[in-house]
């Protein structure tokens, strides 16, 4: 006999198969529009672009800069003693500069402060013709007589470079493209879901459907929140952590432009993406596949999979892969809290009805 809490509107046979062409149709539908959203959102991406890329490299900015200021308050103690202190490390910060010492030959410096030639002397002296309105420069120039014993140590400052390089003549340009197309996916990501949960239902039952307005917000909500999580948490605490292993081993960090905006565009991406774990749970829960017994009996299977999943999903340093897989974790015993503790309803899932 029929449920009688079921409206006639609500018959669950109404629409509720579809052929297999029906299916294949409807998701050449579904990545259709998928796509078109995407290409909206990254043709706004392309207008900030180069703003992206430079937001992007922010916190590789600052965490070379502390690298290097810590790498000179290494040196500094190990020449002085002493440790620096705090107001030429704040000088350093502040004007991105760092003490190196320089050799000077003692009679030369006197001779250029007394009586030397300054750059426009010499020029004229070779030949050259002095440009309008140019000041004196000095220059120093080592005697013909050299001896090394002349020379003494002066404290000169020198600029620190945070910037990263190109090895490529094409590298920018791709990056370029690549930060368009990421920003893109993140900014059309409502929409895109929005036709994935769309395709899903389309072979649920009419009762069923209405997952879409609990999944759709979740899902989205689980994205953007693994995306911010990687970049504004697990990112600079990546970074710092693999900088802290260059100055370990005493070793310049020359960051690549292409390697650094790929590791720094998938990461999030990736955490956006297994962020979902908790609504996949769910899903096959409710839908008979799995229950909240055997999630909890086949933990020890989940932390393989999860590390697994963290490994494929991340760049590849084992400190992100990690970063990934303790929230994953933690959103795994979610996922079963979930299943458990939600409630069943037509909202959230229900055993099948009998329809006789």
């Amino acid at each position: 006999m029929q449920n009688p809490s079921i409206k006639k509107s609500d018959d669950l046979f109404e629409k509720s198969t579809m052929t297999f062409g029906q299916h294949l149709e409807e998701l050449r539908r579904a990545l259709g529009k998928g796509l078109l959203w995407l290409a909206i959102g990254m043709g706004i991406s392309m207008i900030f672009a180069t703003q992206i890329i430079d937001y992007v490299q922010l916190p590789l900015k600052s965490s070379l800069l502390d690298y290097y200021v810590k790498k000179a308050e290494n040196k500094w103690k190990e020449e002085n003693g002493v440790e620096m202190s705090a107001s030429l490390k704040a000088f350093m910060r502040e004007h991105k500069v760092a003490p190196e010492v320089v050799h000077v030959n003692r009679e030369e410096i006197m001779a250029i402060v007394n009586s030397g030639p300054t750059l426009a002397e010499a020029e004229v002296a070779a030949g050259a013709t002095p440009k309008e309105g140019e000041g004196p420069k000095d220059v120093g120039m080592l005697p013909k007589n050299f001896e090394a014993s002349q020379l003494f140590p002066i404290r000169n400052w020198r600029p620190i470079i945070t910037t990263t390089d190109a090895l490529k003549v094409t590298e920018p340009f791709m990056i370029y493209i690549k930060a368009g197309l990421v920003a893109g996916l993140v900014l059309a990501s409502p929409g895109i879901f929005w036709h994935i949960w769309a395709f899903v239902s389309a072979g649920l039952y009419p009762h069923e459907r209405r997952y879409v307005y609990f999944f759709l917000p979740a899902s989205l909500a689980l994205f953007v929140g693994g995306a911010a999580l990687a970049f504004f948490g697990v990112f600079r605490i990546v970074l710092d952590f693999l900088l802290g292993f260059n100055l370990s081993l005493g070793i310049d960090a020359t960051p690549r432009l292409n390697d650094y905006m790929t590791f720094a565009l998938m990461l999030p991406l990736g955490f956006g993406i297994a962020f979902q774990l908790p609504l996949v749970m769910l899903i096959l829960e409710r839908i008979g596949i799995c229950s909240v017994g055997t999630y909890l009996a086949q933990w020890r299977w989940a932390l393989l999979i999860i590390a697994f999943i963290s490994m494929v999903l991340t760049p590849g340093d084992i400190t992100p892969m990690i970063a990934m897989m303790i929230p994953l974790i933690g959103l795994y015993f979610l996922g079963i809290a979930m299943c458990k503790y939600l409630p069943r309803g037509s909202a959230l899932g229900t055993g099948g009805y009998d329809a006789s």
